[in-house]
């Protein structure tokens, strides 16, 4: 072989290689488009009998209604990835609102969200309200409910 077709057959080569990389990353990228999603080992559908949040009116968020998601400890809600739970609805905050275990139910706290939280149809304020189980929580267009164990 000359030297010009070894040096068209690396330019080939090199070519080819580039190619197989872009169609990886459009392959990558393809894949993580869609609705947010909760990234893994966050909040996800409950499995058990403990308590949980309840999706009553999803909103926008891609969810069906009747979908459970674990609560315990501290969990912020919200639209932001990094959210305990995330509700991917643009009327919900990126950190909407706080929920954490507390002495008789479940501290439920407004952080600052733009479109405000309700339990039982009252404004949820920077220092809370404790819920016990049953209350309706909405958030921005977004309605839970919390269910006990």
């Amino acid at each position: 072989m000359s030297g010009e077709t070894e040096l068209l057959l690396l330019r080939l080569g090199l070519i080819a290689v580039i190619f197989a990389f872009v169609a990886a990353v459009a392959v990558a990228l393809r894949a993580g488009l869609g609705p947010a999603r909760a990234p893994a080992g966050r909040a996800v559908p409950a499995r058990g009998r403990g308590w949980r949040l309840v999706v009553v009116a999803p909103g926008d968020t891609g969810l069906a209604p009747g979908v459970e998601f674990s609560v315990a400890g501290t969990m912020t809600i919200g639209r932001d990835l990094g959210a305990g739970i995330v509700l991917g609805d643009s009327s919900v905050s990126g950190r909407h609102a706080a929920i954490e275990r507390v002495q008789g139910g479940w501290r439920l706290t407004d952080l600052g969200s733009t479109n405000g939280t309700s339990a039982s149809g009252r404004p949820v304020g920077p220092g809370g309200v404790v819920l016990k189980g049953g209350e309706k929580i909405v958030l921005g267009a977004v309605v839970l409910r919390l269910a006990g164990p």
